[in-house]
């Protein structure tokens, strides 16, 4: 079985979570399954490319210990990431002669297409007769993306094109993918007759863990042995406002014992730092880790994952890979009422809390009850993790979906 696995728009050789979320993913699918060869195909952004050639030889190296063919062709950034309609034929000048190229040469039997644009390449190939089983990974709602961004509205003639134009993804793919309950309601909605499984964003269990000697010594370096932790991990900007997660950290700081606010991020953070302050947390009060070497040693160190949005259009079908970061680093997840795709997960689960928005006494209970009870809820967060984000239980599922279309094929 021979897989060829697009990324695109991404750059495998950037800090953060395409490590995890493809290379680590696709190493455990090599190592689950038998005779599998799989090909990572990445188009990415020239400009981000040169920008992060410095780990080329290292990410090389780590793909071909997992058993991975890696090939990395840089393309030029016409467009955004949210494409307009008239970038798109740039894009496909692209990339469709070089998916026609890979596929042949390595005799592919399936092509893996991770989001909407390289879904979109994948299939306009096939119609030059490669006779392949296609998996689009969706991701995340791409027109809901481009609202969030302010890339288009509703009304908008891109809009309407891309919304045609997704359909028939989800219609003529083999298999959806899905991260989420929410975008699993969202793709029956657009397209009722495609075949949906829902895989949520894997984890790497082994990243996270980490004794509980180095932990406490790690809180006593950071000066923060006998606080309470809240980590927030990720990006800052139109998902993630940073004055939405300073005015949700100020209000659960109030009900919690010897607060203390730690921020991982490898995105700009001077206007989260200065809506804390107009917040009035304390400067000794928070620290911001900007693009940490080993994030697996920053999280544990916390009591509490903060996962939360404002009410965007994507919200209620969002579940980030650093959910299950925070739930594999022991983590209980504080989440908002409005994420519907995580809040059934915490409550079914027990692994966090849910905070009805700002409300004052809810939050007050709800931080006791995060306090008085987080030894289950952190044992619960390890369970959930190793049961359901693991990189080897969604790996499993995407082998079972390979093997299937393989046979069909």
């Amino acid at each position: 079985m021979r897989i060829l696995y697009l990324v695109s728009r991404e750059n495998i050789l950037e800090p953060g979570v395409l490590k995890s979320q493809v290379l680590d993913l696709v190493g455990q699918i090599i190592k689950s399954g038998s005779k599998i060869e799989l090909t990572v195909l990445n188009f990415p952004s020239i400009n981000r490319f040169l920008a992060n050639l410095k780990n080329y030889r290292s990410t090389r190296e780590y793909a071909r210990k997992l058993g991975i063919r890696l090939v990395i062709i840089p393309i030029f950034p016409i467009g955004r990431s949210i494409m307009p309609v008239w970038a798109i034929p740039f894009f496909l000048i692209q990339t469709i002669p070089l998916i026609l190229f890979f596929s042949i040469k390595y005799r592919i039997n399936i092509i893996h297409s991770r989001a909407y644009l390289p879904a979109l390449a994948a299939q306009i190939s096939r119609n030059f007769g490669l006779r392949v089983g296609l998996v689009f990974d969706v991701r995340g709602a791409y027109l809901l993306e481009g609202i969030t961004y302010g890339r288009w509205k509703r009304s908008d003639p891109d809009y309407g094109t891309w919304e045609r134009l997704e359909e028939k993804l989800f219609s003529d793919s083999d298999r959806v993918v899905v991260q989420s309950p929410g975008l699993m309601d969202y793709t029956k909605k657009v397209a009722p007759a495609a075949k949906v499984e829902l895989i949520p964003p894997c984890v790497n269990e082994r990243t996270f863990a980490i004794s509980e000697k180095d932990r406490e010594q790690g809180r006593g370096e950071f000066g923060i042995k006998n606080r309470f932790v809240v980590v927030y991990s990720g990006s800052l900007g139109n998902f993630h406002e940073p004055n939405f997660l300073a005015k949700c950290y100020s209000e659960i700081r109030k009900d919690l014992p010897s607060p203390y606010f730690l921020v991982v991020t490898h995105s700009a953070s001077r206007g989260l730092v200065n809506s804390l302050r107009d917040q009035n947390v304390p400067e000794e009060e928070f620290r911001v880790i900007s693009s940490p070497k080993d994030i697996g040693k920053m999280l544990p160190l916390g009591d509490a994952g903060l996962h939360i949005m404002d009410d965007l259009p994507i919200t209620p079908t969002v579940v980030s890979v650093k959910f299950g970061e925070y739930l594999a680093s022991g983590l209980p997840v504080i989440v908002t009422k409005n994420m519907a795709s995580v809040t059934n997960l915490v409550e079914e689960h027990r692994c966090g809390v849910v905070l009805d928005g700002f409300d004052r006494k809810d939050t007050r209970v709800e931080m006791q009850k995060l306090v008085e009870e987080h030894s289950s809820l952190k044992e619960n967060s390890l369970s959930l993790a190793r049961n359901y984000f693991s990189t080897k239980v969604c790996a499993g599922k995407y082998l079972k979906i390979y093997e299937e279309l393989n046979q069909k094929n």
